[in-house]
């Protein structure tokens, strides 16, 4: 699932060196700089994603290169952004950070390093499932359909509890199918005179499917509902084992 969340960061890269020229001048404009500012900061825009994509894929640095991600983010914000939209975008964001902190996540676990790391992977999981169910504000701000709006209302309320998360990440997957495929916003990955730009939002696409599998398999983890009933579970079947045990000592 890592691979579908960084392809969106390698078309993102990808789109920028087959159309520098282009993506530099529109960057200039909106900044109101000079053209040479705006292909200078396409650049380094380029080589800071490449230097991320690398740590995060190659090598045991995830953090670092989350870090690298969210620095190149932030200032894409600063400087893009339009502020009469703020809290779209913000909430957009919220799902490649999201994304990210649950590939960290997953990183841990397949290092089996749970034992050194278990409240760093805790607080990685609790974050990207709170910053996952800005997916499903987005949607209901949308008001696409009521029913809809209603289903993802139910989503956002089991996902940020982490109850049965690992049921509802799979029901977001087919959600967003729904939503970004056979609705009307499917214009927005076929619509585009622009080949690389359409596979842009596929892989856009891919990036939050990506992200709610992965929470599907590493589930809410502690600070969720799913936790605290796991922990429930265990300790009354200490409690009965023992009862069991004091009774066969007794006999």
């Amino acid at each position: 699932m890592q691979y579908f969340v960084m392809s969106y960061y390698f078309m993102e890269v990808l789109y920028s060196v087959v159309n520098t020229p282009l993506v530099g001048r529109e960057r200039a404009i909106v900044m109101d700089v000079n053209e040479c500012f705006g292909h200078f900061y396409t650049c380094f825009d380029v080589l800071l994603t490449i230097g991320a994509i690398f740590l995060i894929l190659g090598t045991r640095k995830e953090a670092s290169g989350v870090t690298l991600l969210l620095i190149g983010r932030v200032i894409h914000r600063l400087f893009f952004s339009i502020w009469t939209m703020f809290f779209y975008f913000l909430f957009n964001d919220s799902l490649d950070v999201g994304s990210l902190l649950l590939l960290m996540a997953a990183k841990i676990n397949l290092r089996d390093q749970m034992d050194w790391f278990q409240s760093k992977y805790h607080i990685l999981l609790l974050g990207g499932r709170l910053c996952l169910s800005s997916l499903y504000i987005i949607w209901i701000d949308e008001g696409l359909e009521t029913l809809f709006s209603i289903v993802s209302f139910g989503l956002l309320v089991f996902i940020w509890l982490g109850f049965h998360c690992k049921l509802f990440a799979y029901l977001t997957v087919i959600a967003l199918l729904y939503h970004d495929v056979f609705s009307n916003h499917w214009s927005m990955l076929w619509g585009w005179n622009d080949t690389l730009l359409s596979i842009q939002y596929f892989s856009l696409l891919f990036c939050k499917i990506g992200g709610f599998l992965m929470l599907s398999e590493l589930g809410g983890g502690r600070w969720s509902v799913d936790g605290y009933r796991k922990r429930s579970g265990e300790k009354w079947e200490k409690k009965g084992n023992y009862r069991i045990i004091k009774t066969q000592t007794s006999a």
